[in-house]
Order: C-alpha cells, then sequence, then structure tokens
C-alpha cells in the first residue's frame, strides 16, 4: 500500500478527486508537472498537508484551514506597498511559509513564518539601515469578534469575513508589526557621520526680551 510523500510540489492548479470503495481505499487523482498520477492510498491514512511550492494571489483562511493546505514562495519588496514609506530601496524578496491547520481544538489556524532582509531608512542619520526578518507568527482564524475571547493564548485573531484576502496584505501586516515604527542604528557611531541631524539651536524666548525691558 502506498502512502503519499509529506512534501507535494505542484506547478499548476489540482485537483483531487477520490472513489472510495468498500474496503476504504481509492485511486487519489494528481497532476504533476503535466503528468497524470494515480495512486492508491487508504482513506483513513491519507492525512499529509500538502506544500505548494508557490504563494495564490488570494486565499480563504478558513477553507484552507479545514483541508490543511500549506504554501511557500517568495514576496517581492516592492510588492509591499504600505512598507514603502520606511524603505530605503524596494529591493530584495521575502521567503514565506503559511500553514492552515485546524489544531487539536478544531480552532482553524495559520502559522507562518518569513525571512529575509529589509533596507530601511535610518531616522537618525537619514543612511541605509538593514533590518534582518526572521519572525514566525501563530494566528486564530475567526469570523466575529465574539471568538476572540475564546482563542487559547498564543494565537493573535485573525478576522476574516468570508471573503478572499490577498496573500501579500496578510504578509505585509506581520512585516509592519516586525519593523521599528521609527527606525535607527543601534547607536549613533553607526550612522553615516555627515548625516547625523544635528540638534536644533534653541532660540531666544521674545517673552524674555519684554522682561529685560521692565528691569
Amino acid at each position: 500500500m502506498m502512502k503519499c510523500a509529506k512534501e507535494l510540489v505542484f506547478l499548476r492548479k489540482t485537483r483531487f478527486p477520490v472513489n472510495y470503495s468498500r474496503n476504504g481505499t481509492g485511486w487519489l487523482t494528481c497532476r504533476f508537472f503535466n503528468h497524470l498520477s494515480l495512486t492508491l492510498v487508504s482513506a483513513s491514512e491519507y492525512h499529509c498537508a500538502l506544500m505548494l511550492d508557490r504563494l495564490p494571489e488570494q486565499i480563504e483562511p478558513m477553507g484552507l484551514a479545514d483541508v490543511g493546505r500549506s504554501f511557500r514562495g517568495v514576496v517581492p519588496v516592492d510588492q509591499l506597498d504600505r512598507l514603502a514609506p520606511l524603505l530605503a530601496s524596494r529591493e530584495g524578496e521575502l521567503e514565506v511559509e503559511l500553514a492552515f491547520d485546524l489544531d487539536e481544538r478544531r480552532i482553524r489556524t495559520l502559522k507562518g513564518r518569513i525571512r529575509g532582509n529589509v533596507s530601511l531608512v535610518c531616522q537618525r542619520c537619514l543612511g541605509t539601515l538593514s533590518f534582518p526578518l526572521d519572525l514566525g507568527f501563530s494566528l486564530g482564524i475567526i469570523n466575529s469578534d465574539d471568538e476572540v475571547v475564546r482563542l487559547p493564548e498564543g494565537y493573535e485573531p485573525m478576522l476574516v469575513t468570508g471573503d478572499p484576502l490577498k496573500t501579500f496584505d496578510v504578509i505585509e501586516d506581520e512585516v509592519l508589526l516586525a519593523v521599528p515604527s521609527v527606525p535607527s542604528h543601534e547607536g549613533a557611531e553607526h550612522c553615516q557621520a555627515d548625516h547625523v541631524n544635528q540638534p536644533v539651536p534653541e532660540k531666544e524666548n521674545p517673552f524674555a526680551v519684554l522682561g529685560k525691558l521692565k528691569r
């Protein structure tokens, strides 16, 4: 009896029609690299998650969690428009993994990891600050505010309405939470000396002149 591999890579949209017989087995139909593959699997043994080697443009989190779908791919930094005001350069890519699933309490979840570097603008010297990203996140997928209080510790709420979400928007939300709102080098010695912002000289209070005239 053949079992499915831990990881399957698809290059195109795939369907999985399975016709089960009385003994609990069926033919799983998959299309790999334009080739049709038939694998005999046990209905009770087919539980492995499929890791698709490409990020979809849109996701429907609740449905993906119900079927346990996973994705990985790259996100060009220049596609993250809300991050742009903080960037010194929009070059580069981020490596992303997304895993939708049901946990042991039947809570729909999205767990992910984002790795890479973004070039931010140091607000002290206005030079380039390379900021490394290696962040993981765990989201509990809910469709009403009332469900927030029922999420266990360790999950941040992901409120969905049933409409598809743009994948890059979900990833950008996590990146924005990770980068500092006022990025700067760790110390002034790391800043570009020619561009360090100088303190603004204090101006004499005009009311102080009036006080001198009264003396």
